[in-house]
């Protein structure tokens, strides 16, 4: 993940990294945090 402190240093890593925009999603930081619980969570293994 990756945090931006203003949308221009968010589009400034854009152009320089050559992503396609379609492929990021733009998350506050508690949805971020939301979706970090999800991705990372180990509940599941047993």
């Amino acid at each position: 993940m990756y945090f931006f402190c203003s949308e221009e240093h968010y589009r400034n890593w854009v152009k320089e990294s050559n992503i396609d925009e379609d492929n990021i999603f733009c998350l506050d930081i508690q949805e971020a945090v939301c979706v970090a619980k999800m991705l990372f969570s180990v509940t599941d293994l047993k």
